[in-house]
């Protein structure tokens, strides 16, 4: 989410747009926005009612007087919202990320969703789940996917035998990876099960797991190690860690496995697509949006081990079949998932708001 920020935020300057961000500080977007050099500020959060924050962040908005605020996360609302009173009526965008469970219907919630212009969601099951708990009307609320710069991870196809290498992968070996967060709700557990099978029936197969821990979840990511330690094709799984270089190491692998438990997106998918990888995953949420079962690779029911090996075994014996698959996953995101176009959408509706808020100041 946090990348998504700052990415965005890079994209709009590019085109010419002043962007300033709000943050917390120590925050990985801190760390990303200046990494970027973008322009930024401290923010401190942490509490739904904050009036020191809020006065501050009016202040702020009233120095810069931005014609677009943009949000997202929806605990901010309480102090975007108020901190708008009085100030005109500047577009608000929302954009949400994951689903929520309870229903945000009451007067507070009515009272403060009435101030956003628009609600984007990131999938079509987070799009039903916003009108579902939401106080917000279907015209209010609409799609943009994520993007990724699909040429970039083509240029690092050049660095396949090189990242091969340096994991300890040889020529020959057919690898087979997955990439995200250690944790076993993102099916790192399935993935080990997956390999143990696969290794009995085929020599040459060898496994990638590339993530690091979420800070505070260490005891997540031990579950998924400790898994590993006692896996006995353990030598043939190489644990790779937090990797930055993820175009890179993606041009490192056959073929892509995601069987996550469930997902609002999976930008990682689209981003294995984009290195041109057919992937197999979960049949879950979000993945729906991405994966065209039988196209661009297979989606299998969560937890389902055995099917998932099955798939993989099926692509690791038919190279023509893979090499379909992959082009089709790479065509694919170009056309729905490229960086371009994501940031041409945000734009767009940024654009539309303020026209129509001319249109409105006329009436």
């Amino acid at each position: 989410m946090e990348m998504h920020v700052a990415v965005l935020s890079r994209e709009l300057l590019r085109r010419g747009h002043r962007v300033w961000v709000a943050r917390s500080p120590g925050s990985p977007l801190a760390r990303a926005l200046e990494a970027e050099g973008i322009p930024y500020w401290d923010l401190p959060g942490g509490r739904y009612v904050a009036p020191l924050q809020t006065l501050s962040l009016a202040r702020k908005l009233q120095q810069i007087r931005p014609d677009v605020v943009h949000v997202h996360y929806s605990r901010d609302l309480w102090l975007v919202v108020p901190a708008l009173t009085g100030r005109g009526r500047i577009p608000l965008v929302f954009i949400k990320h994951i689903g929520t469970r309870r229903p945000k219907r009451d007067p507070f919630h009515l009272w403060l969703y009435r101030r956003v212009d628009f609600a984007i969601a990131i999938s079509r099951v987070i799009a039903r789940n916003l009108l579902n708990t939401h106080p917000l009307p279907p015209e209010k609320v609409g799609i943009i996917y994520h993007g990724v710069d699909v040429a970039a991870f083509q240029a690092a196809r050049s660095e396949r035998e090189r990242v091969r290498r340096e994991l300890g992968f040889g020529e020959g070996d057919f690898v087979a990876g997955i990439m995200g967060r250690l944790e076993p709700h993102k099916g790192h557990l399935e993935f080990i099960a997956m390999a143990e099978k696969v290794a009995q029936e085929l020599p040459e197969a060898r496994f990638l797991i590339v993530g690091g821990e979420t800070v505070g979840e260490a005891h997540k990511a031990e579950v998924v190690r400790e898994r590993w330690r006692s896996s006995p094709v353990r030598d043939r799984i190489v644990m790779a860690g937090f990797r930055t270089d993820v175009p890179e190491v993606l041009s490192a692998m056959d073929v892509f496995v995601f069987p996550s438990h469930a997902e609002a997106f999976g930008l990682a998918l689209i981003e294995a697509m984009a290195a041109g990888l057919p992937v197999i995953t979960s049949n879950c949420d979000g993945v729906l949006d991405v994966v065209e079962d039988g196209v661009t690779g297979w989606t299998v029911p969560p937890t389902d081990v055995a099917q998932l090996a099955e798939k993989v075994l099926e692509l690791a014996r038919n190279p023509r079949l893979r090499q379909q698959m992959a082009q089709a996953a790479l065509e694919r995101a170009r056309c729905s998932f490229d960086l371009g176009r994501m940031v041409s959408e945000v734009e767009g509706l940024y654009l539309r708001l303020l026209a129509e808020k001319r249109g409105n100041s006329k009436e």
